[in-house]
């Protein structure tokens, strides 16, 4: 048998891994860390141990393949390497370039500890106090905005002066999909993020339910919020453009359609393709390789974006003109509208052009899930808890509950005195007995 038959041979008696059948099964990233690791493997090999090989070095410790990450021949002392991305699950996982894993390399070679094995500290690659500071940031502000947010959806959907309010229609849709994204993401935390987790080992599998799961919140829920955002300024801009514009007997069934519709449409496109050619990684949670596969839902979201900044510089030109009536009063109307355009940039959601490119930093990004949660919680203090219909409205409400609890009471107070009225005038009966003499 010859060199070519023997490979041939081998070929053919090796199943590959995405081949076996295994109970339980492998995760489904498997392949993709092996393949990573491997190639990581061959690129030492080629270019380090060969190299360290075919030169003179008269460091202590020389080259060496760990198993997991490649350290070039070094001399005394403690030597830090970037932990490799494929120990997190794979190469499409961004890893944190400020954790490295050690190494000592001591007089008479690498540290050999008991067992007398060449060893590696990866416990610096565990250390996550950056993922722990952003997912505790966000699950305080989604839980202040969801608190916030269900009050206010039942408020605006109770009162019957705004219940059919054009307006308020759009307050409150965008108000439900701020809740829903708030608890779709404690919902994902509790069950597939944190430690010891109920369903943790979907992810790692890249189980279907997963990867829905997290297709609705992370495309379908953050469009919607996009997509009402948009509607608000779009109506905004109506109202404001045309003075004689009637919104009275409008239903907002156009409104509804579109945002709500129109995300579930790109939704579905986006999971079906991504699942065609990408259908790798930890349920999705991270963005595409394909990058036109993502784009699919940023285009559309930075396009709402950029209409929604365009209609607050307009809004803002039209409410100065229309305001400024008194030139005695000009500073004051300069200040509403100012103070007017800032209410209005968490409703246009605005604020998320200052966090739209992500920067590798512990500080930045809890600032940027901070103001990513807490947009809920601002909304709703400024269409419902600080707006003066809804105010009156519940003043009202509260002022009949009273009356018809005073009502109530007074009325029970005299059927309470009629009785004992009744009481007080019926005459005893009053038994006599005959004695007999």
């Amino acid at each position: 048998m010859d060199f070519g038959d023997l490979r041939f041979w081998l070929r053919s008696r090796i199943t590959p891994l995405n081949q076996l059948v295994l109970d339980p099964p492998l995760p489904y990233h498997f392949e993709l860390i092996v393949k990573d690791c491997c190639s990581a493997a061959r690129y030492c090999c080629r270019n380090t141990l060969v190299k360290y090989h075919h030169r003179r070095d008269e460091s202590p410790c020389p080259a060496t393949w760990d198993g997991w990450n490649c350290f070039d021949s070094a001399d005394e002392g403690m030597v830090n390497k970037q932990c490799p991305n494929y120990i997190y699950g794979g190469s499409n996982i961004k890893a944190d370039y400020d954790r490295h894993s050690k190494k000592q390399c001591n007089a008479g070679g690498w540290e050999l500890p008991d067992g007398l094995k060449e060893h590696t500290d990866y416990t610096g690659c565990m250390q996550n106090d950056d993922a722990q500071a952003k997912l505790i940031a966000g699950v305080i502000a989604y839980s202040l905005s969801v608190v916030f947010l269900l009050p206010a959806v039942v408020a605006l959907g109770f009162f019957r002066p705004i219940r059919k309010s054009p307006m308020f229609i759009l307050h409150r849709q965008l108000l439900i999909s701020c809740l829903l994204y708030g608890v779709f993401y404690l919902c994902s935390t509790t069950f597939f993020v944190v430690s010891f987790a109920p369903l943790s080992g979907q992810v790692f599998e890249n189980h279907i339910f997963c990867r829905v799961f997290f297709s609705v919140q992370l495309r379908y829920l953050r469009m919607t919020n996009f997509s009402w955002m948009l509607a608000e300024a779009v109506y905004l801009f109506r109202l404001l453009q045309t003075a004689q514009h009637s919104t009275d007997g409008e239903t907002m069934n156009d409104y509804k359609i579109a945002c709500w519709g129109v995300p579930g449409v790109i939704t579905m496109i986006y999971f079906i393709v991504r699942g065609m050619n990408d259908d790798t990684g930890m349920c999705w949670i991270e963005n595409s390789s394909n990058a036109w596969v993502e784009w699919m839902i940023f285009a559309p979201s930075l396009l709402a974006m950029g209409v929604n900044l365009l209609l607050l510089a307009v809004v803002v030109i039209i409410l100065v003109n229309k305001i400024r009536c008194d030139p005695h009063l000009e500073r004051i109307q300069y200040t509403k509208a100012v103070r007017g355009a800032v209410m209005l940039i968490p409703v246009f959601g605005v604020q998320q052009l200052l966090t739209i490119y992500r920067i590798p930093n512990t500080y930045y990004q809890v600032a940027d899930q901070s103001l990513n949660g807490l947009q809920g919680l601002f909304v709703s203090l400024i269409v419902c808890y600080s707006n003066k219909t809804v105010r009156e409205c519940f003043t009202k409400w509260r002022s009949t509950y009273q009356e018809k609890a005073t009502l109530h009471t007074e009325c029970r107070q005299r059927m309470s005195i009629q009785e004992s009225g009744r009481l007080i005038l019926k005459s005893p009966q009053v038994t006599t007995e005959h004695v007999q003499l």
